[in-house]
């Protein structure tokens, strides 16, 4: 579903909105798939699809603020992240689903989504050796709201500023040449704050953070490894949160 806050890029990547040079383009289709009319838009379509979408949100009363270069991107980050769950879906789709869609409680359990079997089809996206790595990274960073829901300050506004600084245009994960399998472990984290065993999967440093877990949402630790090996490339704190996964690694340096 579209939410209007500060995501990541998504599907084509760390693209720039510069100033536009405008060409012969046939514009984009709301009906059409996603998937295809955000890969095939250029700098000009862009903003016309964002021009289109703060249009559509201020009618339903879900955007705010001013029509600027900054809200565009914000929009179309945040669009192109909905898009890389579903390609098939239209641009009216996802809209659609920003009204109809209800928020999941920041303070319960997640309950409509956020299962050990989703989030390891997320993750074997990034097993696809023609997979866009950098698109599937940037789709997995944290908004400010995302980090508020799942920890307290101060850790909350110290995370924000680290990962800022983290998802910076062009960064990926993934796995080694040889590495194509994954190992994940799955918790939430009232079990790691309540001390169950499964604490003893993730790095020790998430004993200092405890304190500081609000509500209880899914949580992962994972691995790109080579099959038959338990040793790999190890990566931790793959959240769900508000309704979709984040990356939200190492939050013990926080307190550091």
């Amino acid at each position: 579903m579209v939410r209007f806050g500060l995501l990541g890029l998504a599907l084509t990547g760390a693209f720039a909105l510069a100033t536009p040079v405008m060409a012969q383009t046939p514009g984009f289709d709301p009906d059409a798939a996603c998937g295809a009319e955000l890969r095939a838009a250029d700098d000009t379509d862009k903003l016309m699809i964002a021009a289109w979408l703060h249009g559509v949100g201020s009618a339903r009363g879900q955007a705010q603020g001013p029509v600027d270069l900054a809200a565009a991107m914000d929009l179309l980050n945040q669009l192109f992240s909905d898009c890389l769950q579903n390609e098939a879906a239209s641009l009216n789709e996802l809209m659609a689903g920003a009204e109809t869609v209800p928020e999941v409680a920041a303070t319960g359990p997640e309950a409509t989504g956020g299962t050990e079997q989703e989030a390891r089809a997320l993750l074997e996206r990034f097993l696809d050796p023609g997979a866009d790595r950098v698109a599937l990274t940037a789709a997995l960073k944290p908004s400010p709201e995302d980090i508020a829901a799942v920890y307290d300050e101060p850790v909350a506004g110290k995370l924000v500023a680290n990962y800022a600084q983290t998802f910076t245009p062009g960064i990926q994960i993934g796995p080694k040449p040889d590495q194509d399998s994954l190992l994940v472990f799955y918790a939430t984290t009232a079990q790691l704050k309540s001390g169950d065993p499964v604490l003893a999967n993730f790095p020790g440093g998430y004993k200092d953070v405890l304190p500081y877990f609000r509500g209880d949402h899914p949580i992962v630790r994972f691995k790109f490894v080579t099959a038959g090996s338990e040793l790999g490339l190890a990566f931790d704190g793959l959240v769900y949160v508000n309704g979709h996964w984040v990356l939200m690694p190492k939050p013990w340096r926080a307190l550091e």
